[in-house]
């Protein structure tokens, strides 16, 4: 059993949904090294990195996969938006299925389909944050209207712009998935005159917890209500290279600049010069990254260990249980499984065991003993 204690510095998870116009765009622009996956193509007034010509759901989950096999890409990775993503995905469920809508399904079942999908999505979003990249997920907000049967009364809620069903799932999903979830909106400012009261203009705030007309949330122990700037929430936010990426082949140039600056002086001993410098960076790049890589193994064992105790009692392979992730579409078949988030290790792998298993057993060869 490995125990940590303390705070773990690692990338963030951020929802933001507001009204339009209040500057969710901007807002999300001032994160560190920002790619915007621009969907709503709201970025052309922001001078920002950004991949317009994402047109379906197939492409969004590609250029995805893209920044987590190269992190060093952006720090942070832009949905904009998340409304537009669902719809993306709504367009690729009823294509594969041949349907002309979500609701043609029946039963809810085209939302069951759209939910799982989602998820998906939400998954390689963690495998990004296992890379060491910021991921922020932008989203518009609608208001309804909900009704309290005990009390007879309605009231207006503020809600994430997705599809309003009952059994749509993905809504909630999104709100679990996040660290950060914000509200923004404007806050108007109410002058007395005489016996009445009126409007004098508003500000622009964001609410970082539940409230009766909207839902937020934070893991930071931020107040309230803040500014909507950038600036409140800039301390929580990593801005570093994706670890074991940049900085390790950074330190293999810089062994090879010093090999070959030893080897200029000591060309006059053939014998002894290639063992020196070849010996001493091959030192130095353990040095750094075994600490590393024993942090990352402290952090994740606790629950791999789980999921290897499962497959040794089925004599289950990781081969097969990547190759079973793979033909799932989660992630791809040549990745570690010590890479995998540990909200997929927690919710699939061990979660749903049983349907692993019997998927393996039923789809993939199982070794003899």
């Amino acid at each position: 059993m490995n125990i940590t204690k303390g705070i773990i510095s690692k990338p963030v998870k951020v929802c933001v949904y507001g009204v339009e116009g209040i500057g969710k765009t901007t807002f999300a622009s001032q994160f560190p090294e920002p790619l915007f996956f621009d969907l709503d193509k709201g970025s052309a007034q922001l001078d920002v990195s950004r991949v317009t010509d994402i047109t379906s759901w197939p492409l969004l989950l590609s250029g995805i996969k893209e920044i987590y096999d190269n992190p060093t890409i952006c720090k942070t990775l832009v949905i904009d938006t998340a409304d537009a993503a669902e719809r993306m995905c709504i367009d690729y469920i009823c294509g594969k299925f041949n349907k002309k809508g979500i609701e043609d399904f029946g039963y809810g079942a085209g939302y069951t389909y759209l939910t799982e999908e989602f998820a998906r999505f939400l998954v390689q979003l963690d495998a990004c944050i296992g890379q060491g990249v910021n991921v922020v997920v932008l989203a518009h907000a609608v208001l309804k209207t909900v009704t309290l049967p005990e009390e007879m009364g309605t009231y207006d809620h503020w809600e994430l712009k997705l599809s309003s069903k009952t059994t749509n799932k993905v809504a909630p999903l999104v709100k679990e998935w996040a660290d950060l979830l914000l509200f923004a909106n404007y806050k108007t400012i109410l002058i007395e005159d005489g016996t009445r009261k009126k409007a004098a203009g508003g500000k622009r705030i964001m609410y970082t917890t539940h409230t009766t007309f909207a839902d937020a949330k934070n893991r930071f122990s931020l107040a309230e209500e803040l500014p909507f700037d950038y600036n409140e929430i800039t301390r929580l936010i990593p801005n570093r290279a994706a670890p074991g990426v940049k900085p390790m082949q950074e330190k293999k140039q810089e062994a090879k600049q010093k090999t070959v600056k030893k080897s200029e002086p000591e060309s006059t001993v053939p014998i002894k010069k290639p063992t020196v410098p070849i010996k001493k960076p091959t030192v130095q790049i353990q040095d750094t990254a075994v600490p590393v890589v024993t942090t990352v193994k402290k952090i994740e064992n606790t629950t791999l260990q789980k999921v290897y105790d499962l497959m040794k009692q089925e004599n289950i392979t990781e081969e097969q249980i990547r190759k079973a992730v793979a033909m799932k579409g989660y992630f791809p078949e040549d990745m570690p499984m010590k890479d995998y988030p540990s909200d997929f290790i927690d919710g699939v792998l061990i979660g749903a065991w049983e349907q692993i298993k019997t998927f393996i057993l039923n789809n993939i060869s199982v070794p003899f003993n």
